[in-house]
């Protein structure tokens, strides 16, 4: 991707309010021991994709971002607190960067585009919905990938998530099913617990 003078203020403008906002979770409806305050200023990992973001915009570069390895995921700025930077390379424009990055518990490739095991979906069926949910972040599955299906209500929009209190009963791509970057993965969601069969 990259970034003309709109887009590079637009990047700059969402990485600063990321900044500034913490990269605090959209799953939570208040405040919890892993989040920052509004008085306490959001700790950063050394290698986090959202430091190395702030650096870059500090420098007025506008940055692209992209997953460092060949499994072909889309790095979910939403959740960029999950992601670590690893490689960048100078952009396609005059002060642009692009920069690589792998979920936190991979390692970071020493070169773009490095091949990596296949990524195998995890079994979240049984797991309360923000624990499934988490989960497939963890593993690089973009949020707007993650089609959450909740009592009868049909799909849940991504600003409705944090309302969804329930375990999941049913996923698609099931679990162990190899990773593909093209399909949504679809989240059948109980209101409570899932029906006894």
């Amino acid at each position: 991707m990259r970034l003309g003078t709109l887009g590079s203020g637009i990047a700059l403008a969402t990485a600063m309010v990321a900044l500034s906002a913490g990269c605090s979770s959209p799953l939570s409806d208040g405040p919890s021991s892993a989040e920052p305050s509004a008085s306490t200023p959001a700790r950063l990992r050394p290698d986090s994709l959202s430091a190395k973001i702030g650096t870059e915009v500090e420098k007025g570069f506008g940055y692209s971002v992209r997953d460092a390895t060949d499994a072909g995921r889309t790095v979910d700025m939403r959740h960029v607190d999950l992601w670590r930077f690893c490689l960048e390379s100078k952009g396609g424009q005059p002060k642009t960067v692009d920069l690589g990055a792998v979920p936190y518990g991979e390692k970071c490739p020493d070169h773009w585009d490095a091949h990596i095991p296949e990524i195998r979906t995890p079994r979240v069926t049984g797991k309360k919905f923000e624990n499934a949910y988490q989960s497939l972040l963890e593993k690089g599955y973009d949020s707007l990938s993650i089609d959450v299906l909740y009592g009868s209500e049909g799909v849940v929009e991504q600003a409705d998530m944090p309302r969804v209190d329930g375990e999941v009963c049913k996923q698609s791509p099931k679990p162990g099913a190899p990773f593909d970057p093209s399909e949504n993965v679809k989240l059948y969601v109980a209101m409570g617990n899932c029906p006894k069969r």
